[in-house]
């Protein structure tokens, strides 16, 4: 990852934590990373990033939870 620009928060909007998992179903983090975030520095960002891979492969999801906005545009383009 490039140094010039700074690791933003994966959050996506859809702040919920699964009960189950204790982790958001927008963004994979749990609240204490979702609380720490912004006194994280770039490294501890990078490993809570990996891990939000690992955890999204383990569940299954191979990114983020699709919003409606882009639902409605995914679907909008197979109807073409």
């Amino acid at each position: 990852m490039d140094a010039d620009f700074p690791l933003t928060s994966p959050c996506v909007g859809v702040c919920q934590i699964n009960a189950k998992t204790k982790f958001c179903l927008g963004c994979f983090r749990t609240l204490r990373e979702v609380a720490h975030w912004s006194r994280y520095d770039d490294d501890q960002k990078r490993e809570v990033l990996l891990a939000l891979r690992e955890r999204q492969a383990e569940a299954g999801v191979d990114r983020r939870r699709v919003t409606r906005r882009q639902a409605r545009r995914l679907n909008s383009g197979s109807e073409s």
